[in-house]
């Protein structure tokens, strides 16, 4: 009995072993994985202490380098700035009475200056010689005299005619006179001004026999603070 049920055993165990054989009880196969890209795992590094703040504003940091279309500015120099001259007024029309009829009878041959100066801290000359030539006879004529005034070059404020002084000649129609800085009224109230001057030809009372024009702005007088402020 003790054997046949030992033989009993010993044909179950060896059934069971044979079954993982069998097609049917065997697991399907997986099919074999397509050939996909796997994803890659970027690890952050644990000393990166940047944490990002959410609520700032994405903005484009400044660049040294201008967007492209826009011109470069080149380094320009700053500009120095010189002393320039004011400009003068327009000259106003000289009084009628300053002419009489007919021509010119003189002929301006020299100045001996275009620029006078006065006051202590600069050189110039402080007299001017007048040289005319009569250029046609005039009858009666005894005197020629010299007529002057100061225009401001700005304001246009001017002195009333002066002088009046009689010209030396060589007895051969040329006339010569020296006016000195002393002998020109009020020079002191001109920074910078015209000395307008005329001759005049007179006879013997003075009467106006004929003039020249009047030159109004050939010769200037201007105090020394004007070149060396």
């Amino acid at each position: 009995m003790k054997r046949i049920v030992l033989v009993t055993l010993l044909l179950m165990l060896a059934g069971c072993s044979g079954l993982p054989n069998l097609p049917f009880l065997q697991a399907p196969a997986s099919p074999p994985p397509a050939n996909t890209p796997q994803p890659t795992v970027t690890l952050i590094g644990a000393g990166s202490s940047n944490t990002p703040d959410l609520f700032v504003i994405n903005t484009q940091g400044p660049t040294s380098t201008p967007p492209s279309g826009t011109p470069l500015i080149a380094n320009t120099p700053i500009p120095t700035f010189t002393r320039t001259t004011r400009p003068t007024i327009t000259l106003e029309p000289v009084n009628i009475t300053l002419f009489t009829p007919g021509p010119n009878p003189f002929t301006l041959l020299s100045i001996s200056a275009s620029q006078l100066v006065w006051g202590s801290s600069c050189e110039g000359a402080r007299s001017i010689k007048f040289v005319v030539q009569i250029t046609a006879p005039i009858r009666r004529l005894k005197y020629v005299t010299l007529w002057y005034r100061l225009q401001d070059k700005y304001s246009g404020r001017h002195n009333e005619w002066g002088g009046g002084a009689i010209m030396s000649d060589n007895d051969r129609g040329t006339y010569f006179y020296t006016v000195e800085l002393s002998q020109i009224d009020d020079y002191k109230s001109y920074e910078d001004a015209w000395l307008q001057y005329q001759f005049v030809a007179s006879n013997v009372y003075l009467t106006r026999l004929g003039s020249s024009v009047v030159d109004r702005d050939t010769v200037s007088l201007t105090h020394c603070t004007v070149f060396n402020p």
